[in-house]
């Protein structure tokens, strides 16, 4: 162990283990590769070095370290991703002054008191004990109930609040934490307790069902912590924590919509279950799914409200490029109720979930009497626009002839009520999932730079030729930096350590190009870069010269026109065309 806590995580932690936590990595040559996470690409162009412990995306630019790839992953500060990897290490960090805490540090312990208060109430309270009778009831056994932290909110006004001032924590941190309202009260009351994690298993929010025993009609069977600094509920999957190394390892995850449900199959074996807690399923959900799995399973309550819930999420998934099945449940039952009857009923309902094609026309026929023309008609414009969705004109044909022989008419009639189905008939990705995967592009200044830096860096007889050029080539000070050091060493291994992460970067960029290059050629392209290198700087300076003869003509200044017209004619003649 060193003095220093960042070397020490980085020394413990493996970048292809710790990104392999987040999304599927495949072996290419010395290095792995991905598609990206941050950005929406259909060829894969992120890239893990193990040797260099680095990552890269060659696609929107972002890279780094361990800790860069958790503070992007994560949306975290570098304070807050120190801690994060602390705790996945085991590294026990130095008690921070409270005053150089971040905002979001505090938040994360501002919800992990109170999830150990709401505990200490479920196991210590006469109100808790019953609770406690009432989820055992429900097929939750002791075990389960302590795993996920499962507690209970007291049925008074202000009991968190005091226990945490007491803490030290304000009542603007405890109302930034979710955990009471603007009134100064408790948020939750006479409520059982469910914790929300993160996928690192830090608590960010809560969400809070009513006593059975007193339920309060206006106050909603459920209330969820809101939108924090530390806490989205449209990027939050709960149970994820828990389940994402099973959905790697089965590649498939099973989607269920309130935590009892998710528990419940856990304890059944299931431990690739998740749910949508507190939100209609989003985009950014099935997003991070998709890190893990291409596999999916929805198992959602079948009842109205639920089945519009179902085809909605259906339709995302389809355009995330999901592999989608569907679980049905007999009598629109939820999964924690149907596996409490009998677990390995919940494994054969699995084992026979339906496809999405299989699940609309089964739902729809259901509905609708098949053998009468209004029924025919209304099956059609239920079936028709998902059937026109599916890309595979194989698969789609398939469908086409099942659904003629279903309803007992021709193929072609059906074929051709599908060509009227209108594009805008569909439901469409949000225009914020159009946003978020916006690609971010790099810099073209700084690329070419660091691709000419990459090449110079990797081969020494390269460095010896490049001496010679000049280093205001190069407008990125970071990069005129490394390039000035470069160019006073006689060997690239001889550099200073302060420099070492970001040249290793920058060599990584280079080897990863070797890689997928059919052919190299470092000397004819470190040649080519510094052509564009000087071409680029001549254009700008004499746009500037350009100006500045016009500035001289104007005040009449005959010397300063003659000297910049000098420089000028001078630049015009180096000019590279």
């Amino acid at each position: 162990m060193t003095n220093n806590p960042v070397d020490d995580i980085k020394n413990k932690l493996d970048v292809v283990d710790l990104i392999s936590g987040y999304i599927q990595l495949q072996k290419a040559g010395r290095n792995y590769k991905a598609p990206c996470p941050f950005h929406s690409e259909k060829t894969p162009s992120f890239m893990v070095s193990p040797e260099r412990q680095l990552w890269k995306c060659f696609g929107c630019g972002r890279g780094g370290s361990v800790f860069d790839f958790v503070m992007e992953m994560e949306g975290v500060e570098f304070g807050d991703a120190l801690k994060i990897l602390a705790q996945r290490t085991g590294i026990e960090l130095k008690k921070m002054d409270p005053k150089l805490k971040t905002e979001r540090t505090r938040l994360y312990e501002v919800c992990q008191l109170a999830n150990l208060f709401f505990i200490k109430q479920l196991e210590a309270s006469k109100a808790g004990k019953g609770i406690c009778g009432y989820l055992n009831k429900r097929g939750l056994k002791t075990k389960t109930i302590k795993e996920w932290q499962i507690g209970y909110a007291p049925n008074q006004w202000r009991s968190l609040k005091d226990f945490l001032n007491k803490q030290g924590y304000s009542d603007g941190e405890i109302l930034k934490a979710g955990l009471s309202v603007d009134k100064g009260y408790d948020r939750f009351r006479d409520r059982i307790m469910f914790p929300i994690s993160d996928l690192n298993g830090l608590i960010i929010g809560f969400t809070g069902r009513e006593n059975p025993d007193h339920p309060i009609e206006q106050m909603g069977k459920y209330i969820n912590t809101p939108n924090s600094l530390i806490y989205d509920k449209s990027r939050v999957l709960y149970g994820l924590d828990k389940a994402k190394l099973d959905i790697k390892q089965n590649q498939y995850c099973i989607l269920v919509e309130g935590q009892t449900d998710v528990i419940m199959s856990h304890q059944a074996g299931f431990t690739n279950t998740v749910a949508s807690s507190g939100t209609a399923l989003t985009d950014q959900q099935l997003g991070i799914i998709k890190r893990y799995t291409e596999n999916l399973t929805m198992a959602f309550d079948m009842d109205n409200a639920g089945e519009i819930a179902t085809k909605r999420g259906i339709d995302l998934a389809l355009q995330f490029g999901f592999n989608t099945k569907i679980i049905s449940l007999p009598d629109n039952q939820d999964p924690a109720n149907y596996i409490n009857k009998k677990a390995s009923l919940w494994k054969e309902a699995i084992s026979k979930a339906y496809n999405v094609m299989e699940f609309y026309i089964t739902t729809a026929f259901s509905k609708n009497n098949a053998e009468t023309a209004e029924g025919k008609k209304e099956i059609g414009k239920i079936t028709l626009p998902v059937i026109k969705k599916i890309s595979n004109k194989v698969e789609q044909s398939h469908w086409l002839q099942e659904l003629a022989k279903r309803l007992k008419v021709q193929e072609k009639v059906l074929i051709e009520e599908m060509e009227k189905i209108k594009e805008n008939d569909f439901i469409r990705l949000s225009d914020s999932r159009m946003n978020n995967s916006a690609i971010r592009k790099p810099n073209a200044i700084v690329d070419l730079e660091e691709y000419t830096l990459g090449l110079i860096l990797t081969d020494n007889k390269i460095l010896k030729k490049c001496r010679d050029e000049d280093s205001y080539l190069f407008a990125n000070p970071e990069l005129k930096e490394i390039f000035l050091t470069i160019k006073k060493t006689k060997n690239k291994n001889n550099l200073p350590s302060n420099l070492i992460g970001r040249i290793d970067e920058i060599i990584f960029g280079i080897e990863v190009q070797k890689e997928l290059a059919e052919e190299f050629k470092p000397n004819k392209e470190v040649k080519f870069c510094f052509a564009q290198l000087k071409k680029r700087y001549f254009r700008k300076r004499l746009n500037q010269l350009n100006l500045d003869i016009q500035e001289a003509e104007g005040k009449k200044d005959k010397i300063s026109l003659r000297k910049l017209t000098e420089e000028f004619n001078q630049l015009s003649k180096q000019m590279i065309i």
